[in-house]
């Protein structure tokens, strides 16, 4: 068997051939932690003068057993990570890129003040802030499933209310979140974020289709032109093929939605968008009396 101590590069420190060399005095050999083997170091043996070391190199880890199963469980650890890492800086990355939309779309103070906590509880609305709550305990189910909530109402009936306090429980958990109105997300803030920050129309999209959390407020409000409707049904799509969850506000039924978002006639865009946002939320009805009036 060839010795393992000797190549054309090294001479381990323990061996006989060191007697032939010139060389510093190599460092103490280690022990091995689990069976108590010497480890020796590696004498580099010199490029351009023959017959000498050039330096000592650390000892190659033990090979018994127990050292190789430590270190591939190292490597593992080690893997896990960095795989976390990578992630966690995704996710700084994506927040930093959402904070900057929030703080150009002017939404930010309007975000903040809308809680759970400062929501007027009623007997009508009760069981719609339990099912907000119940979304935000449970989020990682709603990731997995792509599961997200259409709040469907009269005007004040504190859908938006519900919509900011989900957001903002998120968020406080470091899970990314963007907010806004079709019309915001897709125009003004494109075109603000493109003037002045020169980020690519597909880098916005991108970012709206793969969030963790999607909210569009006040659905239907504003009539769409072609260009915002081809980009809302492609979000939309991205979302529901992905299975990334969205939460929608509208005070519009089914058939009125479609009305409002269709364009020159062509509602089939239109009927798209709200048979996909069926499927990917749970319909909460809120056809309440407006309690800022109350």
């Amino acid at each position: 068997m060839e010795d393992l101590r000797t190549d054309q590069t090294f001479l381990w420190a323990n061996d006989e051939k060191l007697k032939e060399y010139e060389y510093e005095e190599p460092p103490e050999a280690l022990k091995c932690e689990f069976c108590g083997k010497s480890l020796y170091y590696k004498g580099l043996k010199h490029p351009f003068k023959p017959k000498t070391i050039w330096m000592w190199v650390s000892p190659d880890d033990c090979d018994c057993e127990r050292s190789i199963r430590y270190k591939q469980e190292q490597e593992r650890i080690r893997i896990e990570k960095q795989k976390q890492e990578q992630e966690e800086q995704r996710k700084r990355d994506e927040k930093e890129k959402i904070d900057r939309l929030f703080e150009m779309s002017k939404m930010g103070e309007r975000f903040k003040t809308r809680t759970f906590e400062n929501f007027i509880v009623n007997p009508q609305n009760k069981k719609s802030l339990e099912i907000s709550r119940g979304f935000v305990d449970n989020f990682e189910q709603a990731k997995a499933s792509g599961l997200g909530i259409m709040f469907v109402g009269s005007y004040g009936a504190g859908k938006t209310h519900l919509a900011c306090g989900i957001a903002i429980e998120l968020m406080n958990k470091g899970i990314p979140v963007i907010y806004g109105t079709a019309i915001n997300l897709l125009f003004k803030i494109k075109q603000t974020y493109e003037d002045e920050m020169k980020m690519r129309e597909w880098d916005l999209l991108d970012l709206y289709s793969n969030v963790d959390l999607l909210i569009i407020d006040d659905l239907g409000k504003e009539k769409p032109s072609e260009w915002v409707l081809e980009k809302l049904y492609h979000i939309i799509n991205q979302r529901y093929e992905n299975l990334k969850p969205i939460i929608i506000t509208t005070n519009y039924d089914d058939k009125t939605l479609i009305s409002r978002l269709s364009t020159q006639n062509n509602n089939s865009t239109a009927e798209a968008i709200v048979s996909r946002l069926n499927e990917m939320c749970t319909g909460v009805y809120m056809n309440f009396e407006d309690y800022r009036r109350i």
